[in-house]
Protein backbone atom coordinates (compact mmCIF):
# COMPACT_ATOMS: atom_id res chain seq x y z
CA UNK A 1 0.00 0.00 0.00
CA UNK A 2 1.39 3.51 -1.06
CA UNK A 3 1.70 5.85 1.74
CA UNK A 4 -0.48 8.97 -0.05
CA UNK A 5 1.06 11.40 3.15
CA UNK A 6 4.38 11.29 1.61
CA UNK A 7 4.78 13.04 -1.19
CA UNK A 8 7.23 12.72 -3.67
CA UNK A 9 9.23 16.00 -4.74
CA UNK A 10 8.05 15.81 -7.89
CA UNK A 11 4.69 16.48 -6.95
CA UNK A 12 5.18 19.18 -4.16
CA UNK A 13 4.78 22.50 -5.03
CA UNK A 14 7.46 25.15 -3.22
CA UNK A 15 5.65 27.52 -0.66
CA UNK A 16 8.34 30.35 -2.66
CA UNK A 17 6.87 29.62 -5.59
CA UNK A 18 3.15 30.01 -4.76
CA UNK A 19 4.34 33.27 -3.14
CA UNK A 20 5.77 34.33 -6.54
CA UNK A 21 2.97 33.45 -8.67
CA UNK A 22 0.62 35.11 -6.16
CA UNK A 23 3.22 37.91 -6.55
CA UNK A 24 3.06 38.03 -10.19
CA UNK A 25 -0.34 37.88 -10.37
CA UNK A 26 -1.29 41.00 -7.82
CA UNK A 27 1.96 42.76 -10.46
CA UNK A 28 -0.49 42.08 -13.14
CA UNK A 29 -3.71 42.91 -11.67
CA UNK A 30 -2.24 46.53 -10.58
CA UNK A 31 -0.88 47.15 -14.12
CA UNK A 32 -4.13 46.49 -15.36
CA UNK A 33 -5.57 48.77 -13.03
CA UNK A 34 -3.54 51.14 -13.53
CA UNK A 35 -3.59 51.39 -17.27
CA UNK A 36 -7.52 51.25 -17.03
CA UNK A 37 -7.05 54.22 -14.74
CA UNK A 38 -4.72 56.25 -16.93
CA UNK A 39 -7.52 55.50 -19.89
CA UNK A 40 -10.78 56.62 -17.95
CA UNK A 41 -8.77 59.82 -17.36
CA UNK A 42 -7.42 60.30 -20.76
CA UNK A 43 -11.53 59.82 -21.70
CA UNK A 44 -12.48 62.61 -19.23
CA UNK A 45 -10.16 64.84 -20.49
CA UNK A 46 -11.90 64.08 -23.52
CA UNK A 47 -15.07 64.63 -22.72
CA UNK A 48 -13.98 67.74 -20.72
CA UNK A 49 -12.27 69.17 -24.21
CA UNK A 50 -15.30 68.61 -26.17
CA UNK A 51 -17.94 70.42 -23.94
CA UNK A 52 -15.65 73.11 -23.86
CA UNK A 53 -15.82 73.44 -27.33
CA UNK A 54 -19.50 72.76 -27.99
CA UNK A 55 -21.05 72.41 -24.85
CA UNK A 56 -23.36 69.62 -24.19
CA UNK A 57 -25.97 69.66 -26.65
CA UNK A 58 -25.87 67.26 -29.71
CA UNK A 59 -21.93 65.86 -28.62
CA UNK A 60 -22.09 61.96 -29.47
CA UNK A 61 -19.97 59.51 -27.66
CA UNK A 62 -18.53 59.61 -31.12
CA UNK A 63 -17.67 63.32 -30.82
CA UNK A 64 -15.86 62.37 -27.48
CA UNK A 65 -14.19 58.80 -28.86
CA UNK A 66 -12.54 60.96 -32.08
CA UNK A 67 -11.24 63.42 -29.90
CA UNK A 68 -9.53 60.65 -27.23
CA UNK A 69 -8.39 58.87 -30.59
CA UNK A 70 -10.41 55.28 -29.44
CA UNK A 71 -13.07 53.84 -30.63
CA UNK A 72 -16.93 53.86 -29.36
CA UNK A 73 -16.20 50.54 -27.55
CA UNK A 74 -13.57 52.06 -25.64
CA UNK A 75 -15.86 54.22 -23.95
CA UNK A 76 -18.78 52.25 -23.46
CA UNK A 77 -16.32 49.94 -22.09
CA UNK A 78 -15.25 52.21 -19.60
CA UNK A 79 -18.54 54.33 -18.69
CA UNK A 80 -21.37 52.01 -20.19
CA UNK A 81 -23.53 55.00 -21.04
CA UNK A 82 -23.16 58.75 -22.29
CA UNK A 83 -24.89 59.89 -19.15
CA UNK A 84 -22.33 58.12 -16.76
CA UNK A 85 -19.72 59.33 -19.10
CA UNK A 86 -20.96 63.11 -18.99
CA UNK A 87 -21.65 63.05 -15.32
CA UNK A 88 -18.18 61.92 -14.67
CA UNK A 89 -16.76 64.73 -16.87
CA UNK A 90 -18.60 67.12 -14.48
CA UNK A 91 -17.04 65.08 -11.07
CA UNK A 92 -13.87 66.10 -12.54
CA UNK A 93 -14.52 69.97 -12.13
CA UNK A 94 -16.21 69.77 -9.22
CA UNK A 95 -13.90 67.57 -8.03
CA UNK A 96 -10.82 69.65 -9.04
CA UNK A 97 -12.23 72.69 -7.32
CA UNK A 98 -13.07 70.81 -3.97
CA UNK A 99 -9.30 69.58 -4.43
CA UNK A 100 -8.35 73.27 -4.26
CA UNK A 101 -10.35 74.40 -1.59
CA UNK A 102 -9.71 71.76 0.40
CA UNK A 103 -5.91 72.44 0.05
CA UNK A 104 -5.70 76.09 0.53
CA UNK A 105 -8.11 75.68 3.61
CA UNK A 106 -5.88 73.25 5.23
CA UNK A 107 -3.15 75.97 5.26
CA UNK A 108 -5.33 78.70 6.05
CA UNK A 109 -4.71 81.26 8.71
CA UNK A 110 -7.45 81.18 11.86
CA UNK A 111 -8.76 84.72 11.14
CA UNK A 112 -12.05 84.65 9.15
CA UNK A 113 -11.09 87.69 7.05
CA UNK A 114 -8.01 85.87 6.00
CA UNK A 115 -10.27 83.04 5.18
CA UNK A 116 -12.45 84.85 3.31
CA UNK A 117 -9.25 86.00 1.32
CA UNK A 118 -8.14 82.69 0.90
CA UNK A 119 -11.63 81.76 -0.77
CA UNK A 120 -11.85 84.43 -2.98
CA UNK A 121 -8.53 83.59 -4.09
CA UNK A 122 -9.77 79.88 -4.37
CA UNK A 123 -12.73 81.13 -7.06
CA UNK A 124 -10.39 82.89 -9.09
CA UNK A 125 -7.02 79.97 -9.08
CA UNK A 126 -5.63 79.44 -13.01
CA UNK A 127 -6.31 75.54 -11.69
CA UNK A 128 -10.11 75.92 -12.15
CA UNK A 129 -11.09 79.50 -13.34
CA UNK A 130 -9.55 78.61 -16.72
CA UNK A 131 -11.35 79.72 -20.33
CA UNK A 132 -12.05 75.71 -20.34
CA UNK A 133 -12.84 75.08 -17.08
CA UNK A 134 -15.68 77.85 -16.97
CA UNK A 135 -16.91 76.86 -20.12
CA UNK A 136 -17.93 73.22 -19.03
CA UNK A 137 -18.89 74.56 -15.31
CA UNK A 138 -21.56 76.47 -17.77
CA UNK A 139 -22.14 73.80 -19.96
CA UNK A 140 -23.61 71.75 -16.72
CA UNK A 141 -25.43 74.61 -15.21
CA UNK A 142 -27.10 75.19 -18.45
CA UNK A 143 -28.46 71.54 -18.25
CA UNK A 144 -28.64 71.26 -14.31
CA UNK A 145 -32.43 72.30 -14.16
CA UNK A 146 -33.24 69.93 -16.96
CA UNK A 147 -30.58 67.04 -15.80
CA UNK A 148 -31.64 65.72 -11.91
CA UNK A 149 -28.23 64.30 -11.16
CA UNK A 150 -26.16 67.58 -12.77
CA UNK A 151 -28.43 69.96 -11.07
CA UNK A 152 -27.55 67.52 -7.16
CA UNK A 153 -24.01 67.70 -7.91
CA UNK A 154 -23.94 71.34 -8.80
CA UNK A 155 -26.26 72.10 -5.80
CA UNK A 156 -24.49 70.08 -3.62
CA UNK A 157 -21.19 72.22 -4.22
CA UNK A 158 -22.98 75.51 -4.34
CA UNK A 159 -24.44 74.95 -1.28
CA UNK A 160 -21.26 73.71 0.20
CA UNK A 161 -19.38 76.84 -0.90
CA UNK A 162 -21.93 79.29 0.35
CA UNK A 163 -22.36 77.98 3.35
CA UNK A 164 -18.31 78.12 3.99
CA UNK A 165 -18.62 82.17 3.21
CA UNK A 166 -21.87 82.18 5.68
CA UNK A 167 -19.83 80.70 8.29
CA UNK A 168 -17.06 83.37 8.01
CA UNK A 169 -19.10 85.97 7.57
CA UNK A 170 -21.23 85.29 10.90
CA UNK A 171 -17.74 84.84 12.59
CA UNK A 172 -16.34 88.03 11.54
CA UNK A 173 -19.17 90.23 12.13
CA UNK A 174 -18.87 88.34 15.66
CA UNK A 175 -15.81 89.07 16.08
CA UNK A 176 -16.40 92.99 15.06
CA UNK A 177 -19.50 93.35 16.79
CA UNK A 178 -21.41 94.49 13.87
CA UNK A 179 -25.01 94.16 13.53
CA UNK A 180 -24.92 92.87 9.82
CA UNK A 181 -27.44 90.77 7.61
CA UNK A 182 -25.03 88.10 7.65
CA UNK A 183 -27.20 85.94 4.99
CA UNK A 184 -27.68 89.14 2.50
CA UNK A 185 -23.89 89.89 2.82
CA UNK A 186 -22.88 86.46 1.89
CA UNK A 187 -25.18 85.85 -0.53
CA UNK A 188 -24.25 88.88 -2.28
CA UNK A 189 -20.35 88.24 -2.45
CA UNK A 190 -21.59 84.82 -3.76
CA UNK A 191 -23.69 86.37 -6.52
CA UNK A 192 -20.54 88.46 -7.27
CA UNK A 193 -17.89 85.90 -7.61
CA UNK A 194 -20.68 83.97 -9.81
CA UNK A 195 -21.02 87.16 -12.26
CA UNK A 196 -17.51 87.24 -12.59
CA UNK A 197 -17.45 83.99 -14.27
CA UNK A 198 -19.90 84.07 -16.04
CA UNK A 199 -19.02 87.58 -17.16
CA UNK A 200 -15.35 85.98 -17.87
CA UNK A 201 -16.63 83.55 -19.76
CA UNK A 202 -18.82 85.43 -22.08
CA UNK A 203 -16.61 88.37 -22.51
CA UNK A 204 -13.44 86.24 -22.60
CA UNK A 205 -11.80 88.44 -20.32
CA UNK A 206 -10.24 85.59 -18.03
CA UNK A 207 -7.12 86.38 -18.32
CA UNK A 208 -4.22 86.77 -15.33
CA UNK A 209 -5.09 90.69 -14.73
CA UNK A 210 -8.99 90.20 -15.36
CA UNK A 211 -8.93 87.66 -12.55
CA UNK A 212 -6.91 90.11 -10.38
CA UNK A 213 -9.44 92.95 -11.28
CA UNK A 214 -12.53 90.08 -9.87
CA UNK A 215 -10.90 89.68 -6.66
CA UNK A 216 -10.38 93.26 -6.21
CA UNK A 217 -14.28 93.69 -6.96
CA UNK A 218 -15.05 91.12 -4.11
CA UNK A 219 -12.85 92.65 -1.71
CA UNK A 220 -14.06 96.01 -2.33
CA UNK A 221 -17.50 94.35 -1.95
CA UNK A 222 -16.28 93.39 1.84
CA UNK A 223 -15.10 96.44 2.76
CA UNK A 224 -18.35 98.04 2.89
CA UNK A 225 -19.03 95.79 5.71
CA UNK A 226 -16.12 95.08 6.91
CA UNK A 227 -13.70 98.47 6.55
CA UNK A 228 -11.53 97.05 9.20
CA UNK A 229 -10.76 94.04 7.47
CA UNK A 230 -10.92 95.35 3.76
CA UNK A 231 -9.99 98.75 2.19
CA UNK A 232 -11.53 99.52 -0.93
CA UNK A 233 -9.14 98.66 -3.93
CA UNK A 234 -8.79 100.11 -6.91
CA UNK A 235 -10.24 98.13 -9.77
CA UNK A 236 -8.89 98.37 -13.06
CA UNK A 237 -10.80 98.94 -16.47
CA UNK A 238 -11.89 95.81 -18.69
CA UNK A 239 -10.03 95.75 -21.22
Amino acid sequence: MIDQSKKSPENTIDDNHIKFIASHMGSKKNEISSHSAQRRKQLLEAACAVIARRGLSGITVNDIANEAGCSYGVIAFHFKTKERLLLAALNVVASKYEAVWSEAMAAAPSSPAERLRILLEVDFDPRIARAADLAVWMAFWDEAPRVTAYKRRCSELKRRSLQSITDLVSELATLRSLDINVEAVSQGLYAITDGCWIFGHVTGQNGPQDRKRYRQICLTFLSAFFPDDFSPMPVASPR
